[in-house]
């Protein structure tokens, strides 16, 4: 069979995750957040007193849900991206490779210009994964929570927020340079990760993995990470405060006010505990999603906006300073 290239191998991919086991949209993920769904649609049967097949038809198989304004968007920004990245994103910024020898090169001034190799055991990779997941969620969480708080970059992570409808695919929901900085992120956790592990085990690199991932990752995956981004109100009570629910980033895409700038993490909610924006699934009711500014109808001018928006605040302090100057 003639190989693709490696860009339209990417793409082909990036398109077709049902069997990429990186992907929420991997095929086992999908069946589990179906069978998620069908447990809480179970439980809020019972307690609403609503029929299955009602909720059903109101969660799962209405159409004006999965065929909207705000979801067709989802989709285009879901295929634009994934020609964005394979063709240019990924070849041009993917560095992890660098980050690993430039972390290995600082690492080794404290043992003698040597590796420590120390012998790898079960327990011991086990304790690295789950910290090269702890430190990947972390950066996770830091990159979303300065997209909010430096004004410039929310100009740019408005579109994720603008979706006035939550499906799956509306995590894939990004603007081409928020889209850049993701690889950029992906790009600093994975080197300095594979560069640290190198440095303490050498050449007896392995982590705990699941279907070939993080086995950590692969985990949270499986326990509702698809509902994020969905209308199905799943919490998990207590453990809250350790793992994010779909409900509390439900909250995150809220329109209240009270929501605003809440529940940043991806899977711990440690981090939003520290920073103190933390928000359980209990203190909610019912939600609705979008932007209380003046929706943008076109997709282009989503695209377009945000950078009309740096280029005017560029040119208005390139004035200042030649006024000054003057």
């Amino acid at each position: 069979m003639l190989e693709l290239p490696e860009n339209w191998s990417r793409l082909q991919k990036l398109l077709f995750q049902f069997d990429e086991p990186t992907s929420r949209l991997y095929h086992v993920n999908i069946l589990s957040s179906l069978l998620l769904v069908i447990v809480v649609m179970w439980l809020v049967g019972r307690k609403q007193k609503h029929s299955f097949s009602f909720l059903l038809r109101r969660w799962v198989l209405r159409k004006r849900y999965w065929w909207n304004h705000s979801s067709k968007q989802d989709y285009w920004i879901y295929f634009f991206n994934a020609v964005l990245k394979s063709f240019l994103l990924v070849p041009l910024f993917e560095g992890s490779f660098q980050v690993s020898q430039i972390v290995i090169r600082f690492l080794v001034r404290f043992n003698h210009g040597d590796l420590l190799n120390i012998p790898s055991s079960d327990a011991k990779i086990i304790l690295f994964t789950f910290a090269v997941f702890v430190w990947d969620d972390f950066l996770r969480f830091f990159n979303h929570w300065l997209m909010h708080k430096i004004p410039v970059l929310w100009e740019f992570h408005k579109l994720h927020h603008s979706a006035r409808v939550l499906t799956p695919i509306t995590l894939y929901r990004a603007h081409p340079v928020e889209s850049f900085f993701a690889v950029l992120r992906n790009s600093l956790s994975l080197g300095v990760a594979l560069g640290v592990f190198i440095f303490i085990f050498g050449s007896s690199f392995s982590l705990w993995t699941l279907m070939g991932i993080n086995g950590f990752g692969f985990l949270f995956n499986l326990v509702g990470a698809n509902l994020r981004h969905s209308q199905i109100p799943l919490g998990f009570g207590a453990v809250e405060r350790i793992l994010i629910s779909p409900i509390q980033h439900q909250v995150h895409h809220s329109k209240d006010p009270r929501h605003y700038d809440k529940n940043f993490g991806v899977s711990l909610a440690i981090w939003d505990g520290l920073f103190g924006s933390l928000v359980f699934s209990k203190d909610v009711s019912k939600l609705s999603y979008g932007l209380t500014e003046r929706f943008r109808i076109s997709l282009w001018s989503h695209y377009k906006a945000p950078l009309q928006t740096l280029i005017e605040r560029i040119s208005l302090q390139v004035r200042l300073l030649l006024s000054r100057n003057d």
